[in-house]
């Protein structure tokens, strides 16, 4: 696994770069630039600061945010490609998916995993050096680099199911391991143990001193966020495994859902508590379920597509729904790191490398729910018309525009826009899921659930005492009716963030078939048998390993749906 672990001589000189890129004032500060070898680091707590924001910037660039679009949107029924397509993104909605393919790569967050490792080990002898670097300062970095090699892992599992985990600091590019592969409940239990340290160690959300650290570090709002998301995917891997493994016990489906439940009411208590304390002293506001923001302004403005929750949660940014969100700020508004979403997305309704299939928005919106009009710039779900009255291609707005409907765009040199990774009402939906999805679930269950469904939707509508076509609770009383209304929920919800792909396959991990997600195909005008063949198993839903990786560390084993003769090419 040479290819995927060679960073660290690389690492000094690439922090030592990115103090050309980061503002002064960013709270991301990079370390100074003279210091690039390892003889004269590991000195101050600057040292320490710049490597941690080296592992968050991992996470936000260019390479990680277009590989959480495309392994999770564009696989999905949410996104298809333009006619001025990028031949590997056509190869991908296809599923005609080689090992070559450079999108297949897994580096980016493998280089995140051992930039982590490395901190983990090097930060302690700091304290001994730098009397400003505390036992506090240090528990706190340390917690952060446990939750981001965690959540590092955990991206790689959701995609490529079999994968090799990296918990060991690699002392030079010459010493360099070879990992196996290991079960996906295997890597999951290692990634909740990341998690439970990190879970003591880091902030309490709410404790820095600014807004932008306590939603754009690691905080313990955020670990929660990370382990209700892994406990669903436990979940549905111990559902699908069951019976075939002994990292399945009696218990653990259920076991894994409660536990996602917990987390979740937990992180909602806290934000409660946060949001509720930002009141005091304040007479006269008006509560809505769950605490959400509401569209405000008149029933005229939203009738033109104004969405002030859109606004503020993608537009101003940092709002107080949101829980995690890598930052863009200062001249990292400017350079490489930002621009994933921009070059998927595109902007100004020009394509990127990514557009909205014809029909996604009629099929699961209503003609009056905002953010079809919000999270795209679409004028109507009658037809593909986006921003002017020829017929064109429907494009992402969300990140994009500044604000709704979608006019104000953000450009190239100027993305602003921050990665969001976790929000409240993706909490909300996974709370919802998990109570609908364990075994013991019953009416009280089932009823929870539609009420967090109902106050998200009512919220997204535009007069929201005359909603067109208004959720049913009678018709979501059982199990499968219940788990569709959220899994629908939350592609009207969190479309564009990553997230689509992976419900599916969560889905079909707890349905063990594949049948109910084919669907996905038909955002294709040909070609759709092809894609659903290719889609016939479990093991077609997971990327393939790159072949350079496979040439690089030979204790790695494709993916079975993708093995050819040549699989096993040497290095030349």
């Amino acid at each position: 696994m040479k290819r995927i672990y060679k960073i660290y001589s690389k690492l000094f000189v690439a922090v030592a770069a990115l103090c050309f890129m980061s503002s002064c004032t960013d709270y991301l500060t990079i370390i100074p630039p003279d210091k690039i070898t390892e003889e004269h680091f590991w000195q101050t707590k600057d040292d320490v600061n710049g490597v941690r924001a080296k592992v968050y910037l991992n996470l936000l660039g260019t390479d990680a945010v277009r590989k959480a679009i495309i392994w999770g949107e564009l696989r999905a029924d949410n996104l298809t490609y333009p006619a001025n397509y990028n031949k590997d993104i056509k190869y991908i909605v296809e599923a005609n998916i080689l090992e070559e393919n450079p999108y297949c790569s897994w580096a980016i967050y493998y280089e995140a995993i051992q930039t982590a490792n490395l901190l983990i080990d090097r930060a302690p002898q700091v304290m001994d050096r730098d009397p400003d670097f505390t036992q506090g300062d240090l528990d706190v970095v340390l917690g952060e680099m446990y939750a981001l090699r965690a959540l590092a892992h955990f991206y790689l599992v959701r995609a490529f199911r079999d994968i090799p985990l990296a918990l060991e600091v690699v002392a030079d590019d010459y010493d360099m391991p070879e990992y196996a592969q290991v079960h996906p409940l295997e890597a999951l239990n290692s990634i909740m143990a990341d998690l439970d340290k990190a879970q003591g160690l880091v902030m309490k959300s709410g404790n820095f001193e600014s807004t932008q650290k306590n939603l754009g570090l690691i905080t313990e709002n955020a670990v929660l966020a990370i382990k209700a998301d892994v406990n669903l995917w436990r979940a549905a891997f111990a559902t699908y495994y069951e019976g075939t493994t002994d990292l399945v016990a009696a218990g653990d489906v259920q076991r894994y859902y409660d536990e996602c439940v917990e987390d979740c009411q937990t992180l909602i208590d806290n934000m409660d508590k946060l949001y509720e304390k930002s009141l005091e002293g304040k007479n006269g506001v008006e509560r809505y379920p769950y605490n959400l923001l509401q569209n405000g302004g008149t029933l005229d403005m939203r009738n033109e597509h104004l969405s002030t929750v859109y606004d503020e949660i993608f537009g101003t940014k940092n709002s107080r729904e949101s829980i995690l969100e890598l930052q863009v700020e200062g001249d990292n508004a400017t350079n490489s790191y930002a621009q994933g979403a921009y070059e998927m997305y595109g902007s100004e309704g020009k394509p990127g490398f990514s557009i909205v299939p014809t029909n996604f928005l009629s099929k699961y919106y209503e003609k009056d729910d905002l953010r079809a009009y919000s999270f795209t710039n679409a004028e109507s779900l009658s037809s593909a018309a986006g921003s002017s009255n020829e017929k064109t291609d429907v494009c992402v707005a969300k990140y994009s525009a500044k604000s709704s409907p979608a006019t104000d765009y953000r450009k190239s040199g100027e993305y602003d826009a921050n990665w969001i990774v976790y929000r409240k009402t993706d909490v909300l939906l996974m709370m919802a899921e998990a109570m609908v999805a364990r075994p013991s679930a019953g009416n009280d269950d089932f009823k929870k659930s539609f009420d967090i469904v109902k106050a998200i939707n009512t919220r997204s509508r535009i007069d929201t005492t005359a909603i067109e076509n208004p959720l049913n609770e009678n018709d979501y009383l059982n199990r499968e009716t219940a788990l569709q209304l959220v899994l629908d929920e939350r592609v009207r919800e969190l479309s564009f963030e990553g997230k689509r792909w992976f419900d599916l396959v969560r889905k079909a991990l707890r349905e063990k078939t594949t049948n109910d997600i084919k669907f996905v195909a038909d955002k294709l005008d040909s070609n759709s048998g092809v894609v659903k063949s290719k889609m016939s198993t479990i093991d077609g839903l997971f990327m393939p390993i790159h072949v350079d990786e496979l040439r690089y560390n030979k204790l790695l084993k494709q993916n079975p749906v993708y093995e050819t003769e040549d699989s096993e090419t040497e290095m030349n």
